[in-house]
This record gives C-alpha cells, sequence and structure tokens, in this order.
C-alpha cells in the first residue's frame, strides 16, 4: 500500500515539474489559437508531415534539426503563450518541456495533429 501511495506521489511531483504546459484537446487548442492568433503556433513535424497539410498560420520548426531548439526560440515572446503541436502530441511535449525550460507557457496539442484532422477541423495545405 505504501508503494502505491509512493508513485502517486512521484507522479504529482513529475506533473509538477510542467507548471507551465497545458496538454489539451484538439477543440481547446482551436479555441486557444482564436485567443491567442497563430504568432507563436509551432509545428514540430517533418517537412514532409507538414507539406500534407498543416493549421493555418502556423511555423513549421522540425523537431529532428540539428539546430530546432535555437529555431525554435527564434521569434517567440515570453508574453503570450506559444501553442505546439505534432502529429500525436509526443514531439510536441518534447518541444514543450524545451520551451517551459526556458521560461515559456506552453499549450500542447495533446492528441496531436491527427485528433485536430479526425474532428473536422481547418486543414491548409
Amino acid at each position: 500500500m505504501k508503494f502505491r501511495w509512493l508513485l502517486l506521489g512521484l507522479w504529482l511531483l513529475a506533473a509538477s515539474w510542467q507548471n507551465g504546459i497545458q496538454s489539451v484537446s484538439a477543440d481547446e487548442f482551436a479555441a486557444a489559437i482564436k485567443k491567442y492568433g497563430t504568432e507563436q503556433l509551432i509545428d514540430v513535424r517533418t517537412p514532409a508531415e507538414y507539406a500534407q497539410g498543416h493549421i493555418h498560420g502556423a511555423r513549421l520548426v522540425n523537431i529532428y534539426d540539428t539546430d530546432f531548439r535555437q529555431k525554435v526560440l527564434e521569434g517567440l515572446s515570453k508574453s503570450k503563450p506559444v501553442l505546439v503541436y505534432c502529429r500525436s502530441g509526443h514531439r510536441s511535449m518534447v518541444a514543450a518541456r524545451f520551451l517551459d525550460s526556458k521560461g515559456y507557457t506552453v499549450i500542447n496539442l495533446r492528441s496531436g495533429f491527427n485528433d485536430w484532422k479526425a474532428r473536422g477541423l481547418p486543414v491548409e495545405k
């Protein structure tokens, strides 16, 4: 029983390390875009994925590029949230953690672009 409480405590501690990150549904992400605009909307997928369709106004910064950390910070402001997404939510969470470590507030599309498309939200090619 004590082991379960220890695991729960560790999980809560790990979650608290990401205070500046919100992982949200596609509908909530769309609302955040409407509220904050697309100035800080970042797609961290590959160029091929981006070319197949992306969210209008998203800036492509391929997370696999060797200079990703430098590129992703270009032009960002800490005065409003950075919105990040990828295909399924995993790569964007890696990017979100990096941005959070640099002091940015981040909104991550939890289930990624696949969920965005599945919900019929607008896609640009």
